[in-house]
């Protein structure tokens, strides 16, 4: 039987529209956490509007029970949000909020419909809680090789998570978040991750509790596989020159290619830079023993080229023959410290397959992931140089960077940075003023990069 609605009913359709499309958008806020108080207020003068209405009018009879019911549901709708208004404006002052934008409420609905990524951490700040946003569609992946957590991961947090706040913490253990006494904020990856730091015939270490730490990698992005425009891979105790890393483009690869393009520093001078990673001696030597005759990681036969010869192999030709474009046609791989490297979201399933690969075996970290990167790295879309140091010795902290801008050199990023250290006595204890000597090099890092910093 056709319905037929008086004029009075069609208003009452169009405000039960409004109503339905108000809570909506409320529940899209509030699950995004964009609690604003325009958006919340806004919604709240909608739904009291259409409770009102529905409330004083008289719509016909076929309505007349539907509307009550609505109007009900309007009513403690409404009031629940006027209590988080209320409560949302008695906020610290000390935080500057920001409206939803409606790029905010649907980029991420918009352009990954299927997309379901894992809740993130409790613990790190909301997008509208910092005047700073310039990654905020990057996740940030900070690894441990051992799980010596304590302060170290709460000063990451202090300072980092203003700048990032997609951040994934990867451990070989858990360790309770001090921030929400009932949860983890350490997502646990243990394998191969035991240690055997006697050495070999070799002179290397039989077994590094870090070696494989890409196996880390493959699994945050596995589990995070949409969302974002890129991923940064860093250690808990790599410094990160935020300043600095704000001008590399997101859609590139970053990492200290010996074919990167650098990235304009107004700060130092054009030939001034650190020093790249390596590429690799002939993996088909005629000798087999040449292979170990490399410094550093090469050389193991625990972990180094010769066990990532197999995996090579099983790498598709295609990309393969990309690689032997960066090294004049020779079958080469490239190995170099893995402790900041970035992947565009747009790479970032090539990357995940191809490093999948390597992981077959016990192929280094070192090997793997940067020989992974240029496996996978259009040449047409040029890698973008890090100035990125790896150093074991002191100062390892913010004095590394300032002396290198002393030097005339930038400091895109470094490992190792102590948040603390063993006292005489043998006990780990923080450095209580590491905090604010990074936020004080971040600024002055900015500054001389001519950018505004708050």
């Amino acid at each position: 039987m056709l319905l037929t609605l008086d004029s009075h009913d069609v208003i009452v359709v169009s405000v039960i529209l409004t109503l339905s499309n108000t809570v909506w958008l409320a529940s899209l806020a509030l699950s995004a956490h964009l609690l604003s108080f325009g958006a919340m207020a806004g919604c709240t003068v909608a739904l009291a509007a259409s409770y009102i209405y529905l409330k004083n009018g008289q719509p016909g009879d076929e309505l007349a029970g539907e509307s009550f019911r609505l109007r009900r549901f309007a009513g403690i709708t409404t009031s629940l949000l006027a209590a988080i208004v209320v409560a949302h404006s008695f906020q610290s002052s000390r935080e500057t909020q920001y409206p939803p934008s409606v790029s905010q409420l649907f980029r991420f609905e918009a352009a990954h419909p299927s997309c379901h990524p894992r809740t993130r951490p409790a613990s790190l700040r909301p997008l509208w809680q910092s005047d700073y946003h310039n990654f905020d569609s990057v996740l940030l992946i900070v690894f441990f090789s051992h799980a010596r957590y304590d302060v170290n991961l709460d000063f990451y947090k202090q300072v980092y998570s203003k700048y990032f706040p997609n951040v994934v913490f990867l451990g070989p253990a858990n360790r309770e978040d001090a921030g929400f006494g009932h949860s983890f904020d350490v997502v646990v990856n243990s394998y191969q991750s035991d240690e055997d730091v006697s050495l070999d015939d070799r002179g290397m270490p039989k077994k590094m509790s870090g070696r494989m730490a890409h196996h880390m990698l493959y699994q945050a992005m596995s589990e995070n596989d949409c969302g974002y425009d890129g991923y940064l891979w860093a250690p808990f105790d790599t410094f990160l020159n935020v300043p600095r890393l704000q001008l590399f483009d997101q859609s590139r690869f970053w990492y200290h290619s010996p074919w990167a393009h650098f990235v304009p520093n107004p700060a130092v001078a054009a030939d001034k830079h650190a020093p790249p990673a390596s590429v690799s001696p002939d993996p088909y030597p005629a000798n087999p023993e040449d292979r170990y005759r490399e410094p550093w990681c090469r050389r193991s036969k625990e972990y180094g080229l010769g066990v990532c010869v197999p995996a090579f192999e099983k790498v598709p030709l295609h990309l393969r023959k990309g690689l032997a474009e960066y090294t004049a046609g020779e079958t080469r791989m490239v190995g170099g410290s893995t402790d900041t490297m970035y992947i565009p979201s747009k790479h970032a399933k090539a990357f995940r397959d191809t490093l999948g690969i390597f992981l077959e075996t016990p192929c280094f970290l070192e090997i793997a992931t940067p020989t992974t990167m240029h496996l996978v790295a259009p040449k047409s879309e040029p890698i973008l140089f890090v100035d990125h140091y790896w150093i074991w010795y002191e100062p390892l902290n913010t004095s590394f960077v300032t002396q290198k801008w002393a030097e005339g050199f930038e400091v895109d990023t470094f490992h190792t940075f102590h948040w603390g250290d063993r006292d005489a006595d043998g006990v780990w204890r923080a450095h209580p003023n590491s905090v604010e000597d990074v936020r004080r090099v971040l600024a002055e890092s900015a500054r001389r990069q001519g950018i505004q910093w708050g």
